[in-house]
């Protein structure tokens, strides 16, 4: 049940990069308009991360809806993040602060506590859960769409889309 805040806190605001439902496979994880996170489980290297960046680049260019979706997608997960967030702070005065913007990573305990506030605010209302299982889908469908046009410009990028976690 936990998600995965880094979807929904972004970094500037603190470092729940932590807290993002890790796979031990991934080496990082890029982070795009609209998409969920995804893990690269096998580095990758200076040109390939420029070639990726391009063919990214382009196949939003080429693709005006597309592009308009991501970003009304990240618009609906700021809206989402902020609704949550107050959830969390209402719930559970103690994790707003934490919540908050920060310079430096949490903590493990801290940590813990978001997963555990965030927990028992889902419990308590489950629309936030359908709400975010909806959100999910549409950016899955959406990093499909965008993985799909990259390959139609560039078949080549299949074998550096291959070094990415599904």
């Amino acid at each position: 049940m936990v998600l995965l805040l880094a979807w929904l806190i972004p970094a500037p605001c603190c470092s729940a990069q932590i807290l993002l439902k890790t796979n031990p496979q991934a080496t990082s994880y890029l982070f795009y308009a609209g998409q969920p996170p995804r893990a690269v489980i096998s580095p990758l290297t200076n040109e390939e991360s420029e070639k990726f960046q391009q063919v990214y680049t382009a196949a939003l260019r080429g693709n005006s809806a597309l592009d308009a979706e991501g970003d009304a997608l990240s618009a609906q997960m700021d809206a989402y993040r902020k609704v949550l967030m107050a959830a969390m702070a209402k719930a559970d005065p103690k994790v707003a602060p934490i919540l908050g913007p920060s310079q430096s990573p949490l903590t493990g305990a801290q940590g813990d506590e978001i997963r555990q506030v965030q927990s028992e605010v889902m419990q308590a209302d489950p629309s936030l859960q359908s709400k975010w299982d909806d959100l999910t889908k549409k950016m899955i469908a959406h990093q499909q769409a965008v993985d799909a046009a990259m390959l139609k410009l560039d078949p080549t990028i299949a074998q550096i889309l291959a070094k990415f976690s599904s």
